[in-house]
């Protein structure tokens, strides 16, 4: 490939692993051959760390890419893409630690979307660690979003990792598309039930899921009745993870919650060994409630992933982001594909309606699956 290098700063924005997965995808989608310069500077440990060497990996043996760079602690990362490499019917990606499993997903994720064939994505690290997506978010609150958008993924929760063991493993299965499609959500709607899962595994006592349960739902109902908001039915269950079913000790909450207009918006906390200012079942709980409060139609962990889905559609999209500005995270990922897109006729827009809430709009470029006549 003799195409010039695009240059991009890895310390952009929040300054973290985001710019490195929204140019990887993009240039493997779009066969741009780029450099990343200050990769992660701004860390307490620099650079390439594992969950992210293995995501550049797994791109690398996707798209049969040429890389300089992919090592632990490298500031500094080339990659060339290729052709995807329809010779292999299971990838796998092992970070051998407690990798975040769901950054190895989004990383994977739009380019299995545009590939040559269905593909299983072998995916181990952890499932529930911090600083992170849960497995759980994947399944429940981001599935969703991603088949509005015309595309879908299985996943089978093999058995779950928790820092610091790790050993969790994921199956990720995705059909290709042909193209995605430009989505409208502009009415965050009423909630009309919150479910949950609270959970225990290893040495943790299950008290501990009960717990973490009770204090979601007593945060819950408080927090929205002080804002007269009606409360919607809430389920959340409390078990514990059979030994087959998880590596170490560990134990964590999911929520999500519906809405009258289909939205789905979703929280969650990490407890045990990790005492932190605020009890899991709170921090889940403020977190599921948090887009409600504002008027949103999606939560702040769907806003920088459905970046990628909205550049990548084919036509229009439009999403009230409710009455704050975009998370950091998501400008970052906005900022990234403009950048890299730009020449291409890629535009965003945020603004606000008559109610006080952001509207973020993106002509999607519409991008088309060459492998799939």
């Amino acid at each position: 490939m003799t195409q010039e290098l695009l240059k991009l700063d890895g310390s952009l924005g929040e300054g973290g692993g985001q710019v490195l997965r929204i140019s990887l995808c993009l240039s493997a989608l779009y066969k741009i051959p780029i450099e990343i310069n200050n990769i992660r500077v701004g860390r307490p440990k620099p650079g390439l760390q594992t969950q992210h060497l293995k995501g550049v990996q797994l791109l690398k043996e996707m798209y049969n890419a040429e890389v300089h760079g992919a090592e632990i602690g490298s500031t500094c990362l080339i990659f060339k893409p290729g052709c995807f490499n329809n010779k292999i019917q299971e990838f796998v990606a092992d970070t051998k630690t407690a990798g975040c499993i769901g950054l190895l997903i989004q990383i994977a994720l739009p380019c299995a979307l545009f590939s040559s064939r269905a593909a299983i994505y072998i995916l181990k690290g952890g499932t529930n660690v911090p600083f992170g997506p849960h497995i759980e978010y994947f399944k429940h609150i981001f599935r969703p979003l991603l088949n509005r958008f015309g595309g879908d993924l299985e996943l089978d929760i093999i058995r779950k990792g928790f820092y610091p063991q790790g050993g969790g493993e994921v199956h990720m299965r995705v059909t290709p598309v042909h193209n995605l499609k430009g989505i409208e959500l502009l009415d965050a709607g009423i909630p009309t039930n919150i479910k949950g899962w609270s959970y225990t595994a290893g040495a943790v006592n299950i008290n501990e899921a009960y717990r973490m349960a009770n204090d979601a739902k007593s945060t819950i109902k408080q927090e929205l009745s002080k804002r007269d908001i009606n409360i919607p039915p809430i389920d959340i269950q409390a078990y514990k993870e059979q030994r087959d079913n998880a590596i170490g000790h560990g134990s964590g909450i999911n929520l999500m919650c519906k809405t009258t207009t289909n939205c789905i918006f979703g929280g969650s906390g990490l407890g045990s060994k990790r005492p932190g200012p605020v009890p899991p079942g709170i921090e889940a709980a403020n977190q599921v409630i948090a887009p409600i409060l504002i008027d949103s139609c999606v939560d702040e962990h769907l806003q920088d992933q459905m970046i990628i889905l909205m550049v990548l559609a084919k036509g229009h999209s439009k999403i009230n982001v409710g009455k704050k500005e975009l998370t950091c995270h998501a400008e970052t990922a906005k900022q990234v594909t403009e950048i890299m897109l730009g020449d291409k006729g890629l535009s965003f827009s945020l603004s606000k309606n008559e109610n006080g809430s952001y509207i973020l709009e993106c002509n999607g470029l519409g991008l088309c699956n060459e492998y799939l006549k």
